[in-house]
């Protein structure tokens, strides 16, 4: 009896992304966790590579590698391309099974699913639930009891199973396959996401978020349980980016990673052991800096810190509490001076444009960065995106209309 071929997936990470400072690691994942004795796979980086769903490339890109199965993730503000992409997809193959993930899917399953080029979804962490959807799938096998799925059964009726999947065991996942994402054309084409060393990779070593932060959906995507890699784990992860990919700056992009401060600290311990002089950490995406201490700062910047990114936000109590961020801002300048204090650089984030915000507010935000002498800082406007408490909320109220 022959042997079965090998099922064919394309991922394909849409147009518009920045590469300079975001890279498709959630593909990154999933590449990791497929058996590749049963499945070939292949990473199509529309971003990295210049090419949009209605050229001639991504056509030339289909008919050559003649994938059965092509999944798609999806953020906020490529959901059109991504949706063009699943349209030209079906045009060109006939057969071709559609899935789509990513938090934008994740958020907004009910109005994604109802487009007729999507096949399947996939909510929440997808590292275990893609692989089995495609061996189910593969095998002919009954898929419906995958969780976290969405589809359309026969009657094109809405099937969605279980809720949002969170993987409990961080280290039961493979560290991502950064091959699989090109990491080194990345980098040459500027990847270095708030740093300006050029061997460069992002790593995520903590998942969830017990905020309420109304403009984020971290809590609903991520679970609002803080779930941790071992210290054995981020070592050998370490040790491979060090040694095998000559990396010499780890950005840690976790939303949380001082949340769990003894955590923290441990994995700075672990770090420091290493001693490795010449490589250094960032964690681009902000601290929660009420929780820290002198500890914790002297300890970053002896494991390889040179500075910290906080994200107070606002200013203005008033604005802070609309937000529901649970931060007081009286506490900002004397973290900052904490912080400063240890040696490390201070770079603060703040949104303008929140819905209620007044003159008073920005002046309260403009006083908070002159009084809390941080070394920089960021502007950015409000979006207010869809799956978020306050998308919905301003849906409801009719300040902005539906869209997606």
């Amino acid at each position: 009896m022959s042997k079965k071929p090998k099922t064919r997936i394309l991922l394909i990470h849409p147009y518009g992304f920045d590469v300079s400072c975001v890279l498709p690691l959630a593909l990154a994942y999933l590449d990791s966790q497929i058996d590749k004795d049963r499945f070939q796979t292949k990473i199509f980086d529309c971003s990295l590579r210049g090419i949009t769903a209605d050229s001639e490339q991504f056509v030339d890109e289909l008919l050559e590698f003649k994938p059965d199965v092509v999944g798609v993730s999806m953020w906020s503000f490529v959901y059109p391309e991504g949706l063009a992409i699943l349209k030209n997809t079906k045009s060109i193959l006939n057969n071709v099974i559609t899935v789509v993930g990513g938090i934008h899917a994740s958020m907004n399953y009910e109005e994604v699913i109802k487009d007729k080029n999507v096949d399947f979804l996939l909510r929440g962490e997808a590292e275990f639930t893609f692989p089995m959807l495609m061996e189910k799938i593969r095998d002919s096998e009954d898929y419906r009891n995958v969780s976290g799925l969405v589809f359309k059964d026969q009657n094109n009726k809405v099937i969605a199973s279980g809720q949002h999947t969170l993987v409990e065991n961080l280290d039961d996942i493979r560290r991502p396959n950064y091959d699989s994402i090109d990491l080194a054309e990345y980098t040459r084409q500027g990847y270095s996401f708030k740093t300006k060393t050029n061997k460069n990779a992002p790593v995520w070593l903590t998942r969830g978020c017990p905020y309420k932060c109304q403009y984020c959906s971290s809590p609903d995507l991520s679970g609002k349980k803080i779930r941790k890699h071992s210290p054995e784990y981020v070592t050998s992860w370490i040790n491979h980016l060090y040694h095998d990919r000559g990396i010499r700056f780890i950005n840690i992009i976790d939303d949380q990673f001082t949340f769990d401060v003894p955590y923290a600290k441990e994995i700075c311990k672990t770090i420091k052991k290493l001693n490795y002089k010449d490589l250094s950490f960032g964690t681009p995406n902000g601290v929660r800096m009420e929780r820290g201490d002198t500890e914790l700062w002297s300890l970053m910047k002896e494991a390889g810190w040179k500075g910290v990114i906080i994200a107070p936000e606002s200013g203005s109590a008033r604005t802070l509490k609309r937000m529901k961020k649970g931060l007081d801002p009286k506490v900002v300048p004397e973290v900052v001076k904490e912080i400063k204090s240890v040696g490390l650089f201070v770079h603060a984030f703040f949104m303008v444009g929140y819905p209620g915000e007044t003159k008073a507010d920005l002046i309260d935000t403009r006083n908070m960065i002159i009084d809390s002498e941080v070394d920089s800082f960021s502007l950015f406007s409000f979006q207010a995106l869809p799956g978020t408490p306050v998308f919905h909320t301003l849906v409801e109220n009719g300040a902005i209309p539906v869209s997606y």
